[in-house]
């Protein structure tokens, strides 16, 4: 971004920040037009190169702008409290529902991030650190008393583990073919609730104690 863009206000930058991120997320960096973007934004077309160099220029700016607003996120994710490995993992989707929800130009972006073959390296990068460290935060301070006692909680939870990125993987392909839609999004949700009660019959002791 140009330095004339750094001195508008913040809330003015987020207004024009979260358009050109729904235009991206509905559009793609290449089909996005940045005719809808200041439609949008309530701007005009020199105002927008008044601040940005060109499209890719503000397509990197929105990707840093997400990136921050998660990794700042993160720890009202995770929280610190005692509690079990599925129950933790089900408040974690339950906190990223409502973050999706109150943001959720940010949801569909983080999307194009990850999935879209015009992001650099560097922002990929980011991305899974990010990813990686709400992981290893995750397993802070656990209730492993929970788990089924015939089996070691280590191999419980890397089960746990493995079929929330099965699931992880096979939402991605999903949206991959048939596009991210934020209005869509509680029916991954809902599946979510659906397996994470079924996990709990499976892993956990029979009075779930």
């Amino acid at each position: 971004m140009k330095e004339s863009f750094r001195r508008l206000e913040s809330n003015r930058q987020q207004e024009i920040l979260k358009a050109a991120m729904q235009e991206f997320a509905e559009n793609g960096f290449g089909k996005a037009s940045t005719n809808r973007i200041v439609k949008n934004a309530g701007m005009s077309k020199g105002m927008l190169y008044y601040y940005f160099i060109n499209k890719e220029d503000l397509f990197l700016d929105c990707i840093g702008y997400a990136l921050e607003h998660m990794e700042q996120s993160l720890e009202d994710w995770i929280g610190t409290g005692k509690e079990g490995f599925i129950e933790r993992m089900a408040r974690i989707a339950e906190s990223k529902r409502i973050y999706f929800r109150q943001h959720p130009e940010i949801s569909a972006f983080a999307a194009v991030i990850f999935l879209s073959p015009e992001v650099p390296p560097f922002f990929k990068e980011r991305l899974e650190a990010l990813m990686e460290e709400g992981t290893r935060k995750m397993f802070d301070g656990l209730d492993l008393s929970r788990f089924r006692g015939d089996l070691p909680p280590e191999t419980l939870m890397r089960l746990v583990q493995w079929t929330f990125d099965g699931y992880a993987r096979e939402a991605e392909e999903r949206m991959r073919a048939e596009g991210v839609d934020t209005k869509d999004m509680d029916r991954y949700w809902d599946e979510f609730d659906m397996y994470l009660e079924a996990m709990k019959t499976i892993y956990y002791k029979g009075d779930r104690s």
